[in-house]
């Protein structure tokens, strides 16, 4: 048996979302020097402009007797359609480079190719290209997707195409082969699979490089196309492709937000965060549990020179109760929050107070039994929280319990090296520092020289603690109160999803401090994504870490990736929300499964009315689902829901934005 294989999108693709796109940039390129930014770019549009019609003018004037023209006669077309500087050959040289730089294999094609050469098979090239066989032969040998012993046939040398199908005919003469023994595999309904079996050929369909609908709609139809789009939809390709090598051709349905919004704004975050800290001079950065699993795994691949990478396991639960004092009267704000059960039981259970001292605050309290398991709202949970702490015995039992607690952490912080004398910083998901502030409390008890704590975040909150009470902290997105903190339920369980359970608590296992960690609140369906997202998200990374070039395209496009996730936050289409309508979240710091609720879904007339009592009421907001992700769960409403729900969302956008702006 021989196999024939198409070359673009099938053994190679581009960095660029179409072949299009390539000449905008490489009009760029070509630019006059003494031009300008806005010259540069009116001159890459005309361009591009120009050679799409002298594609097309080259192959009508190479009728009837070619059905395909080269790239030598297109260049001598595009003279006449624009005013630019060097010979043809000196064209065509610019956008073969330019071509050979977007290229790369695709590794499913390649490594198939390469176990049918060992099993002895011939291997056939055939392709529709305006590129001859004798200059695209040897990118493709460079690429390593040809060897010496391959054939390459090419519609621009021969004057005949795929498309007719008399190029397959021509191929068979020449190879002495008949239909029967040759399989061709590419991704052209008509050229690759029809016409050939038009001639007896045996085919198979390989449309794994096509762009799927999330990646177009990103790149965008109407021309010019942005560069930047163009790029990261054809980086979210080439992320798809790599993992879909490893987990064979079932792809997971959200496949279009991992690779085109998520995996590329968390490249950029931890490279941001990589460098940020080189300058800083900081020498090792911890990754806080959970969400900085994938970030610590991300920059484990990125490989930086002079910097140590850690994972740091602990939680809101595991150091907020340790880290309660009388000095640092903040440590209560994270007991009483939106969306959190408050009933004075479940209070008790978030500071951390072992079950057996209640029946002493039942005694201190004079309450009967029915009055602590009674929800409170926010007034009454922050009353009964300063009751709590000023009296004297429930303050003193409250201080027991966190000096007992607060002990292990340290030792286990001091095992991990955090007080060592090396410069360090947290890395976390944000918002309002309270994790932070807990180290920060904690340290403050100790005499040990140690440095303040410090940490990068995706975003703060309007109200994140001061430095003074949290020590310093760099945020990649800013100002505070971006739609990225606003929504941060969606960065946490969707963008950061860990592999393990929450930590509640340490212990000591002999003389090592180890992490205890709480029930696993998610399915087999969430656990099985985070471990999916978190492959794809290395894989993208060790790309990144070996070429130069996708690093500093990443670095360039770092707004525009950013735009592309509050794009998709303020505005998920109905399928995306669909989609991720079966994560679950738990809002409160227990993490629970009695507490896991979906992250979005439809909503109801009566849930607009609950959205405004939610949005204008803070004692609402402790009945009401704070936590929910409203563009999502409006995309999957009916209309008459989704007006006033998106009046609402844009309402509280324009008033964000003048509270940011003041």
């Amino acid at each position: 048996m021989v196999y024939s294989f198409d070359v673009f999108d099938t053994c190679v693709s581009r960095m660029h979302a179409y072949p299009r796109d390539l000449f905008f940039d490489l009009g760029l390129r070509l630019a006059p020097g003494t031009s300008d930014e806005a010259a540069r770019q009116r001159f890459a549009r005309r361009f591009q402009s120009a050679r799409i019609r002298a594609e097309k003018l080259a192959n009508w004037r190479a009728r009837p007797d070619r059905e395909h023209a080269d790239i030598f006669a297109i260049y001598e077309n595009l003279r006449h359609l624009i005013r630019i500087d060097g010979t043809t050959l000196e064209l065509v040289t610019a956008e073969l480079t330019a071509e050979e730089e977007s290229l790369y294999p695709v590794s499913e094609t390649v490594e198939h190719i390469i176990e049918l050469r060992q099993a002895g098979h011939q291997i056939l090239f055939v392709s529709d290209m305006y590129i001859p066989a004798l200059l695209l032969e040897p990118i493709l040998k460079r690429k390593n997707v040809m060897q010496e012993g391959d054939r390459l046939y090419v519609s621009s040398d021969s004057g005949v195409t795929k498309h007719s199908g008399k190029l397959f005919a021509q191929v068979l003469g020449q190879e002495a082969l008949s239909g029967a023994d040759l399989l061709h595999a590419g991704d052209n309904h008509h050229a690759d699979i029809r016409s050939a079996a038009a001639h007896g050929i045996l085919t198979r369909y390989f449309s794994a490089a096509h762009l799927t609908a999330h990646e177009a709609r990103l790149a965008g139809a109407a021309l010019p196309r942005d560069s930047a789009a163009s790029w990261i939809a054809s980086f979210s390709r080439r992320c798809r492709l790599s993992i879909r090598q490893s987990h064979g051709e079932a792809r997971h349905p959200l496949d279009g937000i991992i690779f085109s919004v998520i995996v590329p704004f968390l490249l950029t975050y931890v490279q941001w965060v990589l460098d940020d800290a080189r300058q800083r001079g900081i020498a090792r950065l911890y990754f806080a549990a959970r969400d900085g699993e994938i970030l610590f795994k991300i920059a484990k691949e990125l490989n930086p020179e002079g910097i140590e990478l850690r994972y740091l396991y602990g939680s809101r639960r595991a150091w907020f109760g340790p880290s309660m004092t009388q000095d640092h009267p903040e440590w209560r704000r994270p007991l009483v929050l939106p969306g959190n059960a408050n009933t004075p039981r479940d209070i008790l259970e978030r500071i951390g107070l072992p079950p057996s001292e209640y029946g002493k605050l039942h005694k201190i309290f004079a309450k009967d039994e029915a009055w602590w398991e009674r929800s409170l709202g926010s007034d009454e949970a922050n009353a009964f929280v300063e009751e709590l702490t000023n009296h004297p015995e429930s303050a003193e039992l409250l201080n027991s319990s966190a000096l007992e607690k607060r002990e292990l952490a340290l030792r286990y912080f001091r095992q991990e090296g955090l007080l060592d004398g090396s410069t360090w910083a947290f890395v976390d998901s944000g918002w309002s520092l309270n994790n932070q502030a807990s180290a920060k409390r904690m340290l403050d008890q100790i005499n040990d020289p140690h440095q303040s704590p410090q940490g990068y975040y995706l975003g703060l909150t309007h109200d994140h603690l001061e430095e003074a009470q949290a020590g310093k902290a760099f945020a990649f997105v800013t100002p505070p109160g971006s739609i990225f903190s606003r929504r941060r339920v969606v960065i946490e369980h969707c963008f950061l999803p860990a592999t393990h359970a929450s930590t509640c608590a340490y212990r000591l296992e002999g003389t090592k401090v180890i992490p205890e960690f709480s029930e696993e609140a998610r399915d087999d369906t969430e656990l099985a994504y985070a471990k999916y997202l978190q492959e794809g998200a290395q894989q993208a990374a060790r790309m990144i870490a070996h070429s130069p070039e996708l690093r500093k395209s990443l670095i360039a496009f770092t707004p525009e990736i950013r735009a592309v996730v509050e794009n998709f936050i303020c505005h998920p289409n109905r399928m995306d929300a669909l989609a991720m309508s079966t994560f679950t979240v738990i809002a409160d710091m227990r993490q629970e499964r009695s507490f896991a609720q979906p992250l979005c879904r439809p909503l109801k007339l009566e849930d607009v009315w609950t959205t405004m009592l939610m949005a204008l009421s803070k004692r609402k907001m402790f009945k009401s689902d704070a936590w929910m992700w409203l563009e999502g769960s409006a995309a999957l409403s009916p209309r008459i829901v989704q007006l006033p729900i998106r009046s609402m969302l844009w309402l509280d956008g324009l008033k964000n934005r003048l509270k940011i702006r003041s």
